[in-house]
Order: C-alpha cells, then sequence, then structure tokens
C-alpha cells in the first residue's frame, strides 16, 4: 500500500454565490460560525471539531471533502504520491496541515492533520437516558426525573458522520480510495444479473478501534444522468430527539425535505435528509453500526439496499444530479 489510512472525515467543501443565505441555513440544521475569511464560510457544530463545513464564496459547485491523517508523517507519504500535492500550512480555524489531490473523478480530497481541537460542552453532547420498560431496575436508566428535551429547537449536532460521492465506477473510486486513504468496504450494493456495484459503503480501517458502518459512499452516478460530484454530506446529532427537533425547526423554517423520518436498512442509521438553498443534501443522523476492521464485507441487493426498516420510501430525486 503507498498511501495511508485515515482515521475519519474532517469536513466537506462547497461553493456558493450566497453565504450568508447558505450560513442561515447551516444555523437552522445545527451549525455556528467558526469563522468568515476571505470569503471563505467555517462552521462548526457541538463537538470538539474547529469546523466540519467549508463554502467558498462563487458559482455553485461541490468541491470535495477532507479527512484526518494519523501523523505528519502520514502527509509526507502521501506529498511523495503523484496524486497529492506538497504539504501546505492551513489559515484555518484550528491551524495545521493539509495535502491535495483529485480522486478519478475529478473531486477534489485533502488530507490534514494538527488541527486544533475546541473546547465542547459535554452535558450538551450527552444525550437523555432512555427507559425500556418492563421487569427489572436494569431497564430503568432514568429514575425521578423527566425527559425534556426542548422545542423548538435545532439538532445538536457531534461531528460529520459521513459523506456520499456519485462516481464513473465505484470499484475504480473504491479501490483508489483504498490505495491512497485505506478505505475498506462494509456493504456492497449489487445489481442483479450484472456485475455493476450501484454502491459501496466504505469504512476507515482502524485495526480493533471502532468505527462507523461508513465513512464514506461510493454510488453510481447513474442516478444523476452520468454526473459525478456530491450525493449528501451526514452530520452525527446525539440522539433520536435530535433528529425530530430539528426536522420540526426545518420544516418550520420551509426549507425542503428530502427524504425521511426512517431508519436505514445498511448501516442501520434513523436518517433525515434535507436540501440546502443550493440543492445539496444534507443529512442528520444517530444510532449507527460499527465495526472493527474483521467485520467481513457483505453484498446486498439493490432492491433491499435502497429500502429501510421503517420510514417513507425513499425518493425518485434523492442522489440526483441536482444535488452533485
Amino acid at each position: 500500500m503507498d498511501g495511508i489510512k485515515v482515521r475519519d472525515i474532517a469536513f466537506s467543501i462547497v461553493q456558493v454565490p450566497d453565504l450568508e443565505l447558505l450560513e442561515k441555513f447551516l444555523f437552522d440544521f445545527g451549525m455556528s460560525r467558526a469563522a468568515l475569511e476571505n470569503d471563505t464560510l467555517y462552521m462548526h457544530g457541538a463537538g470538539s471539531q474547529q469546523y466540519i463545513h467549508v463554502a467558498q464564496k462563487g458559482e455553485r459547485a461541490f468541491i470535495g471533502h477532507a479527512f484526518y491523517a494519523d501523523s505528519i508523517k502520514d502527509l509526507e507519504k502521501l506529498s511523495k504520491l503523484e496524486s497529492f500535492s506538497d504539504i501546505e500550512e492551513l489559515s484555518s480555524p484550528g491551524g495545521g496541515n493539509k495535502v491535495s489531490g483529485l480522486d478519478p473523478d475529478g473531486i477534489e480530497v485533502q488530507v490534514v492533520y494538527g488541527i486544533e481541537e475546541r473546547e465542547v460542552d459535554i452535558d450538551l453532547l450527552t444525550p437523555n437516558p432512555s427507559n425500556l420498560g418492563g421487569k427489572g431496575k436494569e431497564n430503568f436508566k432514568r429514575i425521578n426525573k423527566t425527559k425534556r428535551v426542548g422545542k423548538p429547537r435545532s439538532s445538536v449536532i457531534k461531528k460529520l458522520g459521513h459523506a456520499g460521492i456519485n462516481v464513473t465506477d465505484p470499484k475504480v473510486s473504491l479501490t483508489w480510495y483504498n490505495q491512497h486513504l485505506g478505505f475498506i468496504p462494509t456493504d456492497i450494493v449489487e445489481v442483479p444479473n450484472t456485475d455493476i456495484y450501484a454502491a459501496i459503503f466504505a469504512r476507515c480501517d482502524l485495526g480493533d478501534e471502532l468505527t462507523d458502518h461508513h465513512t464514506f459512499l461510493i454510488q453510481s452516478n447513474l442516478g444523476s444522468e452520468g454526473k459525478s460530484g456530491l450525493n449528501h454530506i451526514s452530520f452525527e446529532v446525539v440522539d433520536i430527539d435530535d433528529v425530530f427537533l430539528g426536522h420540526e425547526v426545518l420544516k418550520e423554517k420551509g426549507y425542503r425535505h428530502e427524504w425521511g423520518i426512517g431508519r436505514h436498512f445498511l448501516g442501520s442509521q434513523i436518517f433525515d435528509y434535507w436540501r440546502s438553498p443550493y440543492g445539496h443534501i444534507y443529512e442528520h443522523m444517530t444510532d449507527s453500526d460499527v465495526f472493527d476492521n474483521k467485520k467481513e464485507v457483505e453484498k446486498t441487493s439493490i432492491e433491499i439496499a435502497a429500502g429501510m426498516q421503517w420510514g417513507p420510501d425513499i425518493t425518485n430525486t434523492f442522489g440526483n444530479k441536482e444535488g452533485v
């Protein structure tokens, strides 16, 4: 392997004509401004990441994603490959360094290291415990206490959970992301009676350490009429209450709802998808499956994979060319 093994996704990068309009949506979605510098808007959640979303001013476009390296040596290793740039200093909040490259579809990939973390309010990130009922005190985690989640309010975002891209050939893209960033497949979505992969859910290879079911979704761009780019950006919220509370706020504000609320089949997350004012798809999610690197890859037919355990059917606009 010539590349490295990234630890997690760091931030996503879009470009829009009106940063103020996008900032309003992101604020209602659950983020706050970290900085606005040189026509670049940095937004953070309630977690320790300095920022989880970057927006540049310009013609509407999706730029790419950034991932965390384990060390400066990882950046040095990537910088020696043809696919990546020399190491550059970051001028964004928290400092640090990065290397940049392009994947097989021309989507920008940044790998960062050394960004300082921000202080967090642990209480804000701690979910209220749930009572499961039945007999036995062990089923009751909230005794002599009420559960008041507050309403209305935006979701409390813990971190950038995962992101998805639409690509020309998921097999080719997985090979590239595996060789350069160490991604390994968790679930492969097959088209029946063909050798075509409709999508690949890929996770970080952290050895015995647990990681989300997928940090990266690599999906065929057939659903976006051959146009590669963004599929969606997903943000992990504290619990199911945050999914529903955020849903009510965004509905009240008049934003365009895309799909949800439901529980996915692959990954098991409770999900809710919305469109930004520029058509990009943003997700609130919670309760993801987690694995170490011993979990073997599984293959699932697209008819099953596109479904959910409960919730509304997937929309016919999800992942279309409007959002790339």
